[in-house]
């Protein structure tokens, strides 16, 4: 699904992962809010504004099944010092059945 334009933002805190485009290591982390258009996240490292990233969001705890969001999206800002809160757009995403594994 491509994504266009903003959209509603919500509050919450779900499992999970992310890894530069073309790298093969996920790493861990935790939503803050999420809308169809994009994602708020603390990350575990420095990246830089227009980076992609693979994104993998579980919504299982949400929908009370196992599924995810999987994402291709580009930073659009972190902040800085010690809390690298990570704001990314979709440039497209699908749910598919399944957590993360």
């Amino acid at each position: 699904m491509q994504v266009n334009g903003n959209a509603p933002r919500f509050s919450l805190t779900l499992p999970m992962r992310y890894r530069p485009l073309g790298q093969t290591q996920w790493r861990s982390a935790k939503t803050a809010n999420v809308s169809s258009s994009g994602v708020l996240f603390l990350a575990s490292e420095r990246l830089s504004t227009g980076q992609q990233l693979e994104i993998e969001i579980s919504m299982t705890e949400a929908l009370f099944k196992p599924s995810r969001i999987i994402a291709t999206s580009e930073v659009v800002r972190q902040g800085s010092g010690t809390h690298l809160l990570t704001a990314v757009q979709h440039r497209e995403y699908r749910m598919v059945d399944g957590d993360l594994e």
